[in-house]
């Protein structure tokens, strides 16, 4: 009787042993994978050169600081303009642009108004106003003056600086889809929306 549960023990070993090295040997005949194939490189066509976002002076003429900036809006607006790119924009560069992509369109982009005041959703709306300009090889520039704002979020408290990427995100957006159509004098964003109920 005692010999029985040491029996079964030693059979169980004996499986385990048997499985993990049918488990080995058809791993080791497996081919590796093949590479993946490297992305394409920036060129000049599928891409946008976007200087650092600068601050400019609101309406008022009040001159914009790092230090009116709690939610380092450059950095959020950058990240939104770069995850949203459409084709046949893959690629944004900072500059100086690679050798391959000289030539490709710069962005530049200036914010000329920022309402951020701590709190979350008790510290009042969350407003940010941009202007800018893209520059191409050979054509004239095309300018767009954009704002995007949020009052009101449902669902759980957000901070400031999360509303605030709620508005750069959307602000993102918008650059990416005038980018297909750079028509200068745009209005973008809830200016649009302003203008066409006009």
């Amino acid at each position: 009787m005692t010999s029985h549960p040491f029996a079964a023990r030693i059979a169980a070993r004996l499986s385990f042993a048997v499985g993990t090295a049918a488990l080995l040997a058809a791993c080791g005949t497996r081919q590796p994978a093949p590479p993946e194939p490297p992305p394409p490189e920036a060129t000049a066509r599928n891409s946008v050169v976007m200087s650092a976002v600068t601050y400019g002076a609101t309406a008022k003429g009040i001159q914009l600081k790092k230090e009116d900036d709690a939610c380092d809006v450059p950095a959020s607006l950058r990240q939104a303009v770069q995850d949203q790119l459409l084709e046949p924009y893959e690629y944004l560069l900072a500059p100086p642009p690679t050798a391959n992509a000289e030539g490709a369109p710069v962005l530049k982009v200036e914010i000329t108004d920022l309402l951020a005041n701590a709190g979350g959703l008790y510290g009042g709306p969350k407003i940010v106003q941009l202007r800018g300009t893209l520059e191409r090889k050979g054509e004239a520039p095309a300018r767009f003056t954009a704002e995007r704002q949020m009052f009101i979020y449902f669902g759980m408290p957000r901070s400031t600086c999360s509303m605030v990427g709620v508005v750069t995100y959307a602000l993102g957006e918008d650059i990416a889809k005038w980018l297909q159509k750079p028509v200068d004098g745009a209005l973008l964003g809830e200016l649009s929306t302003a203008a066409a109920k006009r």
